[in-house]
């Protein structure tokens, strides 16, 4: 494996380091892999995430590129208007461009939290994207999560130990900063509408593009099982969903950075095989009509099964510390 630092774009101001597989191990036809930096971590990812990331697709075949966004990390800002997520796109636009010029058309995209808002708007406008995996990113909220949310989270002894330390910390005016509710946010991520994101997962999946999720105990908010994602929107078949309850958003453990680490160069490795295409057209994708409809109407019915039940406490974590 070789790593070399580069700059590139528009204005000649993006840095980023390229990870390309020694020489004879690039697979034939592969996509490259394309990192941005997460909020206001640099092109490292948190806890060097995407170091370990593209140091392992490279003895697998597959190159990739980890760059700072304009105006963060090594990456001297750009001139004129536009908001940050604007920026970002042209940001990552231009990255895939620097790569095309070295041979490569064809692009996966990687971001956490607010990367995975501009992974998802890059690939709705960019074709030469054929996988996006989105960490944390966009959720939405069914009537499954609502059940889980409104009672089992509450017999998590972890919660009320935790409620109990922050007010009593409020009462004696020694507010603990570290806590998640008390910090500040730096970014807002401008989540799509129910039925713009449903309307974009079939622009994607019809072009065929490849899609993992990824979901960890922070979206608890927003995302506490499973299959929350396919009861939601369907596209068992053609979307993958990834729930780690006992991972934390940054991966702040090697146990956990193992665990989503080994997980995605899977997910890579099986869905870009070497010459494959992943063009697919409308008439080859199943039809989700019958899966949504079961959602909406069966789902609620189902929901006082026992084995709904008992699998419902089981992905619950209930008494999870």
């Amino acid at each position: 494996m070789t790593e070399r630092v580069y700059t590139f774009g528009s204005h000649r101001g993006l840095v980023g380091i390229l990870s390309e597989p020694a020489t004879g191990a690039l697979r034939p036809g592969a996509p490259a892999i394309v990192f941005s930096n997460i909020g206001l971590n640099h092109r490292v990812g948190p806890n060097r995430l995407y170091v370990e990331l593209a140091r392992k697709l490279a003895p697998v075949g597959f190159r990739s590129l980890r760059f700072d966004l304009s105006g963060f990390g090594d990456s001297e800002p750009r001139r004129g208007g536009g908001s940050d997520l604007d920026r970002a796109i042209l940001d990552t636009r231009e990255a895939m461009d620097f790569l095309e010029r070295r041979g490569v058309n064809r692009f996966v995209l990687v971001g956490l939290c607010s990367g995975a808002d501009v992974a998802h708007r890059c690939t709705l406008k960019d074709r030469r994207i054929v996988g996006a995996i989105h960490i944390d990113g966009y959720a939405y909220p069914n009537p499954s999560f609502w059940l889980r949310h409104l009672t089992i989270r509450y017999l998590q002894p972890a919660r009320w130990r935790r409620f109990a330390r922050v007010r009593l910390a409020r009462l004696i005016r020694q507010v603990p900063f570290r806590e998640l509710d008390d910090l500040p946010e730096v970014f807002v991520v401008d989540v799509p509408p129910r039925e713009q994101f449903t309307a974009d997962l079939e622009t994607l999946t019809e072009r065929g593009v490849k899609l993992l999720f990824v979901y960890t105990t922070q979206m608890d908010c927003e995302y506490n099982y499973r299959n929350q994602f396919h009861d939601t929107f369907g596209y068992r078949d053609e979307i993958d969903v990834e729930f780690y309850p006992n991972a934390d958003h940054v991966f702040s453990t090697e146990p956990q950075r193992e665990m989503v680490l080994s997980r995605v160069v899977d997910w890579i490795d099986r869905q870009f095989l070497a010459g494959a295409n992943t063009s697919e057209t409308s008439a080859s994708m199943p039809s989700r009509k019958a899966t949504m409809s079961a959602v909406y109407f069966v789902g609620p019915a189902a929901m006082i099964g026992v084995t709904r039940m008992l699998k419902f406490f089981a992905e619950s974590n209930v008494l999870s510390v």
